[in-house]
């Protein structure tokens, strides 16, 4: 017994304390290792987050500058063709009430001219500016002008043809194109304005009856226009969840649903309306 205990003197520590050594320098490693992959795997997770966050920062500011686009396009619209068509309206009022040298009549052509140099000179770039910013995001393609729209009377709602006679509503560029021809088409005829009595009130008649069409047709622009920036506007409320924001990819706007709505009104006084016959 005695020699066993110098034996275990001179091995050096005993067993129990070498266990309770390697398990501290375990626990020591576990602990470190613990530590560095916490760190990396959160440094990781904050990250995308980050990522996750700007991405939606960035679509929300997308959305407020579409918005805005499109309403910018609308209002620079609505401008100039409540100008035109005031200043055309005004012009088949002084010429039915024969006032050709007195000074208001002379105001009112002077304003009717300058109203349409504006146009000429503004129309191109408005146009585009209504393809790209109100057409575009929807995914609306409207380069080809259908062939029907620059035979057309003005007199009828233009939107109910089949096949090649289809005038496009879902195209607000169509529609304004639609919109300049029928101008052009009053300013014209006014320019051919005849002295026999009779055809003079028939033509006055159908320039009036084609500006009441015209009125209904910026109408329905605007409320295309104004539906379309609406749209642009709520189409990140059925992206506010949880699950957004872990998919976030390009912006895609969709029509309103109640777009067709906008043509209701001119379709409706256009039944009531409807043109003389010859």
């Amino acid at each position: 017994m005695a020699g066993d205990d110098a034996r275990d003197a001179r091995s050096g520590a005993p067993p129990e304390r070498t266990a309770k050594g390697d398990s501290l320098r375990d626990k020591v490693g576990a602990a470190v290792f613990g530590f560095l992959l916490t760190g990396v795997v959160g440094t990781m997770v904050a990250t995308w987050f980050q990522q996750r966050s700007w991405a939606w920062q960035s679509k929300v500011t997308q959305v407020e500058k579409d918005t805005q686009s499109a309403l910018d396009s609308l209002q620079s619209a609505t401008d100039l063709l409540d100008k035109r068509w005031s200043a055309t309206f005004q012009m088949v009022q002084a010429i039915g009430n024969n006032n050709k040298e007195g000074d208001e009549a002379k105001a009112i052509k002077g304003t009717f001219r300058s109203v349409n140099n504006e146009w000429e000179l503004r129309y191109a770039n408005i146009d585009a500016l209504v393809e790209f910013n109100v057409d575009r995001p929807f995914g609306v393609d409207a380069k080809r002008i259908p062939d029907a729209l620059w035979l057309l009377p003005c007199n009828a709602f233009p939107f109910d043809g089949e096949g090649a006679a289809a005038i496009d509503s879902n195209s607000a560029h169509i529609i304004l194109t639609l919109i300049n021809y029928c101008q052009r088409l009053v300013t014209d005829n006014l320019g051919k304005t005849p002295n026999d009595q009779t055809a003079r009130k028939r033509l006055l008649d159908d320039s009036y009856f084609v500006l009441s069409n015209i009125y209904y047709i910026n109408d329905a622009l605007r409320c295309v226009m104004l539906g379309r920036a609406v749209a642009m506007r709520h189409s990140l409320d059925a992206e506010l969840s949880l699950g957004s924001f872990f998919q976030i990819g390009p912006q895609r706007y969709k029509i309103p649903v109640k777009e067709r709505d906008c043509l209701t009104r001119y379709k409706e006084w256009s039944a009531k309306h409807p043109p003389k016959q010859e």
